[in-house]
């Protein structure tokens, strides 16, 4: 008989497998999903009508408070209370120590009737040789093949990083010179995704 930690490990590692085989099929109908304008311009709206909310405030007679950077950040409660939203936060000049970033929700589509499909399709395939599955088994399951949607939205943002910047409300905000979008978990490390200055990748704090 398998001892919890051990049955758990097994678990994981094969729905990381199964996962991986659906994802074939998901991630290719996501970007054929992806390369319809009316999807980009849904992408563009959330982004745009967040800029366009940017009021720069006065700190001084010739100065305004600038935006430096904008953060798409996910939540793993999210992911298990399968809302999937995405939380943008666009901040000023003090990165996460400023006092009243502007936020937005953004849940992007098609990504996540695809992960309940898969997650739906694993489950029941690894319940046929791990029996009487738990709730914290299924979220186990869930978290692991999550990482797979999570990159694969982070792409998406990555490719279209160009895009997003170049839209009216993006323009028209006032923001840094070296002002960048980064993607991550919400509080955690993040992965620069573009900047101003033209250089992208990498991880940052």
């Amino acid at each position: 008989m398998l001892r919890i930690s051990e049955r758990r490990e097994k678990l994981l590692l094969a729905a990381e497998e199964l996962q991986r085989e659906k994802f074939e099929k998901s991630i290719r109908a996501l970007e054929q999903e992806y390369q319809k304008e009316e999807n980009r311009k849904a992408v563009i709206q959330v982004f745009e009508e967040l800029a366009s909310s940017w009021n720069p405030v006065s700190v001084g007679i010739e100065n305004k408070k600038k935006a430096a950077s904008l953060g798409i950040t996910y939540l793993l409660s999210s992911i298990l209370m399968g809302t999937y939203e995405m939380r943008l936060y666009l901040m000023g000049e003090e990165f996460w120590m400023e006092e009243a970033p502007l936020e937005a929700v953004w849940r992007p589509a098609h990504f996540y009737e695809h992960f309940e499909e898969d997650i739906e399709f694993i489950i029941k395939k690894l319940e046929e040789s791990f029996p009487r599955m738990c709730r914290a088994e299924k979220d186990a399951i869930k978290l692991k093949c999550a990482d797979y949607y999570l990159a694969a939205v982070c792409k998406l943002c990555r490719d279209m990083g160009a895009e997003i910047v170049e839209s009216k409300g993006f323009q028209e905000m006032e923001k840094r010179d070296d002002f960048f979008l980064f993607f991550g978990g919400f509080r955690k490390e993040g992965e620069i995704l573009w900047r101003m200055n033209g250089n992208s990748g990498g991880k940052d704090k």
